[in-house]
């Protein structure tokens, strides 16, 4: 199966500043990157030049998910917030236009105290259908992402069913769900029933092992299998390498390069 990568410049390439891992992931060989949310106003100006000088794509950028140093996994969910999750959606789009992303990762929350689950439940849906024509307008998809309640606890979409359930209240083309594997695998669910779960509704997926978090290998995940499961899936989008390099991301590439994933593209 012929796949192509990209690489997550908020993961790889970490031992240089923002701006310069775009250059480094093309001169790794790779022509995608997906980030994080930059975190200042001159790295997200920066972005579309370095992108430009390099001649690279970017397949997704996640939106402004709170303070994750803080343990926030973005705040769609408090209600007392929806004009903040407005802004921050908004800015992102409108990054995502200029830097040519077609995909939105839009984290949905983890629980708050004082609020019932079903209430902020009913506020993520009633945001994910507030943006949900904006991004179509604008020509992007907006994403859930399942992340797992054992590293989060809380967080109101921890598994595939969990984002699918809130998409299908939705009812629009323009969402989808980001399949990081590794959050399927840490939450205890097989990836390939997760894949065939998701279906069409696969937006992205990102890559790294299990248990670890490391490159694609390094754990116990049948990594070629999953792949293949993909590919009888359907899906032709990149797959995102997102894991946390032992010692420096280029030496990690050369251990994919030289076991059985090729990365060069």
């Amino acid at each position: 199966m012929s796949l192509t990568w990209s690489a997550h410049i908020s993961w790889l390439f970490g031992e240089l500043p923002y701006l310069e891992r775009v250059g480094a992931a093309r001169r790794a060989g790779f022509h995608r990157i997906e980030t994080a949310w930059p975190p200042d106003d001159d790295e997200r100006d920066g972005l579309a030049r370095a992108l430009a000088a390099e001649g690279m794509e970017v397949v997704l950028l996640n939106c402004d998910a709170g303070d994750a140093d803080a343990g926030e996994r973005g705040f769609l969910n408090d209600p007392a917030r929806r004009e903040e999750a407005e802004r921050a959606f908004l800015a992102a789009a409108e990054l995502a236009q200029r830097v040519g992303a077609p995909n939105l990762n839009l984290l949905v929350g983890r629980e708050l105290a004082g609020t019932s689950p079903a209430a902020q439940r009913r506020a993520v849906a009633e945001a994910l259908s507030s943006f949900a024509p904006e991004a179509a307008a604008r020509g992007l998809r907006i994403l859930v992402e399942p992340i797992n309640s054992i590293e989060n606890p809380g967080y109101l979409a921890p598994t595939p069913r969990h984002a699918i359930e809130l998409i299908e209240q939705c009812g629009s083309d323009a969402l989808g769900v980001l399949l990081d594997v590794y959050h399927v695998a840490r939450s205890g669910e097989d990836p390939m029933s997760a894949i065939e779960r998701c279906g069409a509704l696969i937006g992205h997926v990102q890559l790294s092992d299990c248990p670890g978090r490391g490159r694609p290998g390094s754990g116990e995940l049948d990594v070629p299998r999953i792949l293949e499961s993909l590919g009888a899936s359907g899906y032709r989008g990149s797959v995102g390498l997102e894991y946390a390099p032992r010692g420096t991301t280029e030496s990690s590439l050369e251990l994919l390069r030289e076991e059985r994933y090729p990365v060069l593209l």
